[in-house]
């Protein structure tokens, strides 16, 4: 992303941002966005020492900055982002002469009430794991930059808010599937984890058919099922058949934005050839129906 395109997005999507900053329910979570910003540091060379009640997510766009955590001092790089859970002791020091541009969003998260269910399908659940990261600076090997990319795009085409506070839950949900510490580590045990998780989404993001042959996709790794599952499971927070479910359930919605297109030949062209089954998982995912997430896009 050049400075002019960031220049661009500064103007144009402030007053889009402050649309979006209202809370979002969907299922047993309620997300309150508190702030969506590009970051202005102007001519600050620091910021002291602080914590904070909410999550913060920084991406750093062009530049640099230097992030400390309690003792440990991190360079975040242009590609890179952190997280901050509540109640993280950090500062900032600005590099002089190089000023970073960087977007940042701030939320706050509490259960719905009355929505309780067993953790493994509980969105709050896992969006509250989050509190659990490891601070330090990440390199984007994630597709995070490209789903901000995405985000700023469809903001300056005239999306609805609530069309925009998925797309960011859609992020938020990415950083649940690297949040564990070890991501962030550069031994060679570490790659060799990204290494299987990147073969498995490569497998399920590029499968077409309508039934997801999970043992061709074992075979391919050279290994049984049952164990790749565990492992799948173990390393992301939810198992293989989730996992592709959110991959059809984001190409549905993708879809949704062609009004040519009727709500059955969405289910079929994302992988749903059951369209009961397609519009009770996408209620249950975003909260609301096929029908009335149209309306909203």
């Amino acid at each position: 992303m050049s400075r002019d395109e960031i220049a661009r997005w500064k103007v144009e999507l402030s007053a889009v941002f402050h649309r979006i900053c209202d809370e979002i329910r969907i299922n047993d979570a309620i997300i309150d966005w508190i702030d969506i910003i590009f970051e202005q540091v102007g001519n600050a060379r620091s910021c002291p020492s602080h914590s904070h009640t909410w999550f913060e997510f920084n991406y750093v766009l062009s530049g640099q900055m230097q992030t400390l955590f309690d003792h440990d001092s991190i360079t975040i790089r242009e590609g890179e982002f952190f997280l901050i859970p509540p109640g993280l002791t950090h500062a900032h020091v600005y590099t002089p002469g190089n000023p970073h541009e960087g977007i940042c969003f701030r939320w706050r998260l509490r259960r719905s009430e009355g929505e309780e269910g067993p953790d493994d399908s509980s969105l709050y659940e896992r969006l509250r794991g989050l509190t659990e990261w490891k601070p330090g600076g990440y390199r984007d090997r994630y597709g995070v930059g490209n789903l901000l990319s995405h985000f700023l795009q469809e903001a300056g085409s005239g999306k609805s808010p609530l069309s925009l506070q998925l797309l960011l839950v859609r992020l938020l949900e990415t950083l649940t599937l690297i949040r564990d510490p070890d991501e962030s580590a550069s031994s060679d045990s570490a790659g060799s984890r990204d290494s299987l998780v990147k073969k498995v989404e490569v497998y399920l993001e590029d499968f077409q058919g309508d039934r997801l042959n999970v043992a061709d996709l074992a075979a391919s790794l050279h290994m049984s099922y049952g164990h790749l599952a565990r492992l799948y499971k173990k390393r992301t927070g939810i198992t293989l058949i989730e996992r592709m479910n959110r991959i059809r359930l984001e190409k549905a919605c993708e879809l949704l934005g062609q009004p040519d297109l009727l709500i059955k030949e969405v289910a079929e062209r994302s992988g749903f050839p059951d369209l009961s089954y397609f519009s009770k998982v996408f209620k249950r995912r975003y909260g609301v129906s096929p029908q009335a997430y149209r309306k909203y896009v």
